[in-house]
């Protein structure tokens, strides 16, 4: 079974919370790496940064996080689809069929972006604690 993971799990891995290790038990028993898009590596920098400021990081850097973060990244633990022209266009199916459904789901842009790359990684469930992704994501059949 195929994974899609959102920033809101990501970040679980990198910097300590209340249920880190739920998620940490689940990617240690994951048969494949991680997925998710690129764009988690903005919102991951952005995130730690803002946890940094909060004073929920440690003690550990927002640059030591992200390093760990992109050693995982390289050695193949994570796989990032790059957005492109096909996210881009699958994103607007993802908001016609939101739109369209009863009730509405209303999503924010890089939800929309994420849930077009699970489908474009064809991926199985979407691993978010967002509960809004979470209701497009079932309405897309993920």
């Amino acid at each position: 079974m195929a994974e899609y993971w959102d920033t809101s799990c990501v970040i679980k891995l990198y910097c300590r919370e209340s249920d880190s290790d739920t998620f940490l038990d689940k990617i240690a028993s994951a048969g494949e790496p991680l997925k998710s898009s690129s764009l988690v590596e903005a919102e991951l920098f952005f995130a730690l940064q803002q946890k940094w400021l909060r004073q929920e990081t440690s003690g550990a850097t927002p640059e030591d996080l992200f390093g760990k973060f992109l050693s995982d990244v390289r050695l193949g633990r994570i796989h990032l689809l790059p957005v492109g022209a096909d996210v881009i266009e699958e994103s607007r199916e993802v908001a016609r069929l939101c739109l369209a459904a009863q009730p509405v789901r209303l999503l924010r842009t890089l939800d929309g972006l994420h849930l077009a790359t699970a489908r474009l990684l064809s991926c199985d469930r979407v691993v978010t604690t967002d509960d809004r992704m979470k209701a497009a994501a079932t309405l897309l059949g993920l």
